[in-house]
């Protein structure tokens, strides 16, 4: 393999090049969310984090992304000084810039991936040789969940924010789109620490615009994708919830048996629409039986566009 430089998107190569047997040792400044997405860690691994209460409350270093790789069996441990991003395999190591966090992927970022033996002994013996390192457990995540509460996100590029001023609400090409019933779901102690506090974690755009929330999903032979649009209805089918879109990869949700949560990004001031009320617009459209109250997936380019329209988007 000898030595590359991969830039500005490397986790691609990142993820490709740490995919080996063996124990992998890691230390990455920040997790967001969806880190183990990126950074595929199991049993056996140790991964060092800048896990402190400053990080977690600035929303750099998720609670989320902690337990499920203590769920996974990596040894994870808090060094509040980290500000580096090296990871190390039996045979290379990975040094650069990148945290991981789908805003990283969205950062002009850097990495060296190199199979030099002097350099993977050193690098080792960086990771090996950190210091006031704390153990993360049950207890520690507990606390750093609230302080996520507490805390706010701060944008920091590559970290916490997504690379770009406002992300806008619906993405320029809409992968897929479906109707949904909305069921209410009550998250047990064994999810709350896990996920339920990242439904807090602050507005995806200006605050006074777009929000995030939390969508359970059980379905795990059709799994949503980041980009896909849901359209919500309620369960007595009455009312129609304006698009919400997925923001998130699946995060699984421990314990619940291959449940897995979504963030999904919606918009605060659109108001929802009765279902009749959208139905009769839709039939003036041409689409007369738009199956707004079974669950499905809207195939129909025509449809799509119709109901984006209800609320002129």
């Amino acid at each position: 393999m000898g030595t590359a430089f991969h830039g500005p998107s490397p986790w691609p190569h990142i993820t490709r090049a740490i995919r080996t047997r063996g124990p992998r040792r890691a230390a990455i400044a920040h997790l967001g969310q969806d880190a183990p997405t990126l950074l595929p860690l199991r049993a056996g691994d140790v991964l060092v984090v800048n896990a402190s209460r400053a990080a977690v409350r600035a929303h750099a270093t998720s609670p989320v992304a902690l337990a499920h790789y203590l769920d996974a069996g990596v040894r994870v441990l808090s060094s509040p000084n980290l500000h580096a991003n090296v990871i190390v395999t039996d045979r290379r190591a990975v040094i650069g810039s990148a945290n991981a966090s789908h805003s990283s992927t969205l950062a002009e970022e850097a990495v060296v991936i190199t199979d030099d033996p002097d350099i993977v002994a050193a690098a080792g013996a960086f990771i090996d040789g950190l210091e006031v390192i704390t153990e993360v457990d049950q207890t520690f995540l507990d606390n750093a969940t609230a302080q996520w509460q507490i805390g706010r996100a701060v944008p920091l590029p590559g970290v916490t924010s997504r690379g770009r001023g406002d992300p806008g609400f619906l993405p320029a090409t809409i992968p897929r789109m479906f109707v949904r019933h909305i069921v209410d779901y009550d998250p047990g102690p064994a999810e709350y620490h896990a996920w339920a506090s990242e439904a807090r974690r602050g507005p995806a755009g200006p605050a006074t615009k777009y929000q995030l929330e939390w969508f359970r999903h059980d379905r795990s032979d059709s799994r949503l994708e980041r980009g896909d649009v849901l359209l919500f209805v309620t369960a007595d089918n009455q009312w129609l919830y304006a698009p919400a879109v997925v923001d998130s990869e699946a995060i699984a949700i421990l314990h619940a048996h291959g449940a897995v949560g979504h963030l999904l990004r919606s918009r605060v001031d659109l108001a929802p629409i009765p279902v009749p009320d959208a139905e009769h617009t839709l039939a003036g459209l041409g689409h007369p039986h738009p199956r707004l109250r079974v669950d499905h997936r809207i195939a129909s380019p025509s449809l799509r566009t119709a109901l984006l329209g209800l609320w002129n988007l």
